[in-house]
Parts: C-alpha cells; sequence; structure tokens
C-alpha cells in the first residue's frame, strides 16, 4: 500500500464523564474546537492543544457510557489520519485486502460547516484506524 496521510487527525478517547474530562484536559493546555450535543448517539467534544486533537465522544445511551475505560490499560478507541482523497484510500485498502472496521463512508456531521468523511479498518492487533477527509 501506498496510503498518502497528512498527518494525525486526531485520537478518539470515549468517556464516562464529559464535564471531568473536559476539565482534566483543559487543565493540560487543550481548548474546545467542537462541541456538539445529541449527535450520532453521543455528545462530542474535541479539544487541541499544539496542533493535537483529541475527541471524547460521551456515549448517550448509559450502558455504553459506563463501559468507557474499562477495556484494560487504556480507553483509547482509535487514532485518525487525514487524508486527501477517501475514495482512493478506500480502493488501496480494499486491494490491499485490509479488513474494515464500518462499511462504506461515513458522513458526520460534527465539524459542520466543514464537511467530514471517514471510513475505518483494522490495523494489527485489532487496532482501529479512522482515514478522514476533511474539506
Amino acid at each position: 500500500m501506498n496510503i498518502k496521510t497528512k498527518g494525525l487527525a486526531h485520537i478518539g478517547i470515549p468517556t464516562s464523564d464529559l464535564e471531568q474530562s473536559i476539565a482534566f484536559y483543559k487543565s493540560l493546555g487543550f481548548k474546545i474546537i467542537v462541541d456538539k450535543k445529541e449527535m450520532e448517539g453521543n455528545n462530542f467534544i474535541f479539544m487541541e492543544c499544539n496542533g493535537v486533537t483529541i475527541g471524547l465522544p460521551q456515549s448517550l445511551n448509559e450502558d455504553v457510557r459506563k463501559s468507557a475505560g474499562t477495556k484494560g490499560a487504556g480507553n483509547i478507541d482509535h487514532f485518525a489520519l487525514l487524508v486527501d482523497d477517501l475514495e482512493d484510500t478506500k480502493k488501496e485498502l480494499e486491494d490491499a485486502g485490509v479488513h474494515f472496521a464500518i462499511e462504506g463512508i461515513s458522513v458526520t456531521e460534527a465539524w459542520t460547516p466543514k464537511s467530514c468523511r471517514c471510513i475505518m479498518v483494522y490495523g494489527p492487533d485489532h487496532v482501529k484506524i479512522e482515514f478522514v477527509e476533511m474539506k
């Protein structure tokens, strides 16, 4: 494969307590750049500090929310890489036989007015990697 990434888009860190997570990451210098409530089954907060973006989704489903932080030594759900052309990236991954975590291309309104489309695959050791096209 020869995927052309432009850099890290974000790191997804599910949270059980959104306000506590926001306060913690603010204390590290992060600032809220996206705040979307009750969208796609989550409350979404994206925070940025010196070019690093973290996503803090809090599930609207109480049972799912309770499971945040119970995956073992950490709770990072995935990392996301920026790409220019999502269709080309998807085809290259398909041609290489990479296993997709989600079928098709997803569109999210979280970054409105920007357009954000993404695909998600499994890397080695079942690590989820999201490829994001933002325009």
